[in-house]
């Protein structure tokens, strides 16, 4: 097995980033609506919502059944993209604390290895 650099792994990253063809931001969720009809309960739905924030407001979009499929492999698209992002950032973090000078790295150290806590003593 090879092991890839950090450059090579952010450039493998990349290339992913740019196959994703269909990005959608928000929440797809399901709604079902309990009606009184009659004397009997009927259960209305299930409908689909497409929750997002946009200008600091909740925007939702009720989903039709024939829009689902595109509009929920739009949202795993964006999911994706969140994740590979990430990981593209805590890489370049890594490069970057890896070119600091020791003096600066030692400053810094808690923001870039885990600290463990002394046991206490019995």
């Amino acid at each position: 097995m090879t092991t890839l650099t950090l450059q090579q792994e952010r450039a493998l990253i990349l290339e992913q980033m740019g196959q994703i063809d269909h990005l959608i931001r928000g929440q797809l969720s399901q709604q079902t609506y309990q009606v009184q009809r009659q004397g009997t309960l009927i259960t209305q739905g299930p409908y689909y919502l497409l929750q997002r924030r946009e200008n600091g407001k909740n925007n939702c979009q009720r989903v039709a059944a024939q829009e689902l499929e595109a509009i929920l492999a739009g949202v795993e698209g964006h999911r994706k993209f969140q994740q590979l992002a990430e990981r593209y950032a805590l890489l370049t973090e890594r490069m970057t604390w890896d070119k600091v000078v020791p003096d600066v790295k030692k400053k810094f150290r808690r923001f870039w290895k885990p600290t463990f806590r002394k046991p206490r003593p019995s």
